[in-house]
């Protein structure tokens, strides 16, 4: 997915909003806000969206003089939804379509996002999870996905987002139950950007639990197949299935060159709501058009 002009008021945004979360003064965050501009002034466009974002967002971990802006807020968002992971279960266990259900939660968890405009609080996500039996799949390749899952030995689950990585989890169990000789392998950003998973992040949620973690070498908020590193882009072509969480990941490899990549996230930006055809905050699971 190109990026659009609608796209730049949200990458300007990320440097407004870390500024003042971390509280750089005025003087600072005035010239972090100059570079930020006359990067993306540089920038093409026909890149994704998440390519200009880490550009951006090296910028402002300069400015802010850390790798890692929200390392206390993730870590926060990870212990929370811990806290809520027998509760996730719960909810599946006791439904009569359980792998309809561990999906929709899967992907409410994409809700976590710091990167949007939306307030992410505790009793926000809570209510999310309490609507998932109303909820319904707005774009819904599901049933393709299980077939698929049925004949597989090997899947790649692309993480999205802290706290989420926790659902990803419950739901990555949930699967292993149903597909018992199946090889999970999750994949994680490789350097910290906004609340994009990490290894850091895997292993505070213990995720070698259920698969094998991977990260993929590069930081942007999603996964630029020509920057990641070799091993992980020989597993993304290998494994017989792919799922992406995620916008970040939907806006770097829709229309990539494999099949049998499937994507899942919340439409939360109007820019990829229209692009696809729904409601913002639409609940999604769509394969890739490789063609």
């Amino acid at each position: 997915m190109q990026t659009t002009l609608s796209c730049v008021p949200c990458l300007i945004k990320q440097g407004i909003k870390i500024a003042d979360f971390l509280n750089i003064d005025d003087l600072k965050s005035e010239e972090m806000m100059r570079e930020i501009l006359n990067s993306l002034k540089k920038e093409n466009y026909k890149n994704p969206p998440p390519y200009l974002a880490k550009n951006v967002y090296s910028i402002i971990c300069k400015f802010a003089q850390t790798d890692n802006p929200y390392r206390e807020i993730k870590e926060y968002y990870n212990k929370e939804l811990l806290g809520m992971e027998t509760r996730l279960k719960e909810i599946i266990d006791n439904s009569s379509d359980s792998f309809n259900v561990a999906l929709k939660l899967a992907i409410t968890g994409n809700i976590i996002d710091f990167g949007t405009e939306y307030n992410i609080t505790k009793e926000f996500v809570l209510k999310k999870f309490d609507e998932v039996h109303e909820k319904q799949l707005k774009i819904n390749d599901s049933i393709e996905m299980y077939k698929k899952l049925e004949k597989a030995d090997t899947l790649l689950y692309i993480g999205d987002n802290c706290g989420e990585i926790v659902i990803d989890k419950v739901f990555i169990e949930h699967l292993k139950s149903i597909f018992p000789n199946l090889n999970i392998y999750y994949g994680v950003r490789g350097k910290p950007i906004i609340n994009d998973v990490t290894l850091e992040d895997a292993k505070m949620v213990k995720m070698e639990e259920v698969a094998e973690v991977l990260d993929n070498g590069d930081g942007a908020p999603g996964t630029v197949i020509k920057d990641v590193k070799d091993e992980f882009k020989k597993l993304f072509y290998k494994s017989d299935i792919v799922i992406a969480k995620g916008q970040g990941n939907y806006e770097t490899l829709s229309g990539i060159d494999r099949e049998d990549v499937y994507m899942l996230f919340m439409a939360k930006c109007d820019v990829v709501a229209k692009k696809i055809g729904v409601e913002p905050m639409s609940l999604i699971c769509m394969e890739n058009d490789s063609n």
